[in-house]
């Protein structure tokens, strides 16, 4: 598994994170950290540690996410190996 670390803007309201949650579980991804960076009018920006099956799911994750009313990818980056449970 490859871990990325994805960068999400999304609403700030109830069940939000889980609806995110959902979708990055819906193409195989395992959540292995969550920080939430900012919460300011309504809007958080969160970073999820995210170990999938490769590169070329990241197009289908990043669709999945937009499903979510509201939410934004704002970065997906190769994630430190340090930082998944690898």
């Amino acid at each position: 598994m490859a871990g990325y670390v994805v960068r999400i803007a999304l609403p700030d309201r109830p069940g939000a994170l889980g609806l995110v949650a959902s979708r990055i579980g819906a193409v195989g991804g395992d959540i292995v950290a969550i920080n939430i960076l900012d919460r300011d009018g309504g809007q958080a920006v969160d970073e999820f540690i995210v170990e999938i099956g490769g590169h070329h799911l990241i197009e289908l994750l990043q669709s999945e996410i937009h499903e979510v009313d509201g939410a934004e990818v704002l970065e997906i980056r190769a994630a430190d190996p340090t930082t998944t449970a690898g």
